[in-house]
């Protein structure tokens, strides 16, 4: 009967709700990791994919040898495709602060 009565968390028993809530709280920070080792293999796949391309064909896409291969040297938990878009991205502001006229 006291226990009904407390307004203690660590008196009242457990409901089920709280036990999922724990569950939730717990888990979802394996899941959010699963997730972004999922994407980052599947962009390392892909980075992997564009190291095969010739140069002519990486100018085309605004990416250099270089750029794909030091994003491949990246971690193997970090996405080399984010930080090929990211350069990209970079070196077209660049271009355009000095006036190159890009494609």
């Amino acid at each position: 009967m006291l226990n009904n009565l407390s307004h203690n968390p660590a008196v009242r028993p457990a409901a089920s709700g709280d036990l999922a809530a724990r569950a939730g709280a717990f888990l979802q920070p394996l899941a959010n990791t699963l997730l972004r080792l999922a994407r980052a293999i599947k962009g390392r796949r892909a980075a992997y994919r564009l190291a095969t391309l010739d140069d002519q064909m990486l100018q085309d896409i605004g990416l250099t040898r270089f750029e794909v291969e030091s994003a491949l040297a990246m971690p193997l938990s970090a996405d080399p495709n984010a930080e090929l878009v990211r350069r990209r991205a970079d070196r077209i502001a660049s271009q355009r602060r000095r006036g190159v006229r890009t494609r």
